[in-house]
């Protein structure tokens, strides 16, 4: 067995350039530009998918949270609870950069992530918890989106949806254990 430390320079990486990704998705969109999002997503996929250590598994994470996350994001534009900026190519459904951002965390959940995705309460938890932060502070510090309603309702529905569509692709992609795949 590996020592938890043995992957860190890697998953630190992996951290780093995730949240390189989010800061260009949601700073590009808060002045009304999606693209400097999605070229940082591509950049980082490429990246995971080519030094990762396992390119099977990542895409099938990514096939399974980004419809996940479409769902997820569109259903809260849909209930008039979210209004997205630069809301490309439709501001009916989640934006392009929204879904950049779920390529990116989909190519966390493997690695930088990977002690909270395979604990099924630690992912609901982080759902639950970090979806609200993400947003609110998407929100507040970049304008990348606006809360429709009150806040607190807002953040408390945004951490259900998210509480309960990262447990879904956990689910789906772990299966119900909770705990280490054998042969990742």
């Amino acid at each position: 067995m590996k020592s938890l430390t043995a992957n860190l320079p890697h998953a630190l990486l992996n951290l780093i350039g995730f949240q390189a990704v989010w800061l260009c998705c949601v700073i590009g969109a808060g002045n009304g530009d999606w693209r400097p999002g999605a070229l940082a997503a591509a950049a980082f996929a490429f990246w995971v998918l080519t030094f990762g250590g396992n390119r099977q598994r990542d895409l099938r994470t990514v096939a399974i949270a980004l419809p996940i996350g479409f769902v997820m994001d569109s259903v809260l534009v849909k209930s008039e609870w979210l209004r997205y900026a630069e809301a490309f190519p439709s501001s009916e459904w989640a934006p392009l950069w929204i879904m950049a951002l779920w390529l990116a965390f989909a190519l966390t959940l493997n690695h930088s992530l990977r002690a909270v995705y395979r604990n099924r309460v630690y992912a609901f938890l982080f759902g639950l918890l970090g979806g609200p932060l993400a947003y609110g502070i998407a929100a507040a510090r970049f304008d990348a989106m606006t809360v429709e309603h009150r806040l607190v309702p807002s953040l408390l529905l945004i951490g259900a949806v998210w509480g309960i569509g990262f447990s879904a692709i956990r689910w789906l992609d772990c299966g119900g254990s909770n705990h280490e795949e054998t042969s990742t």
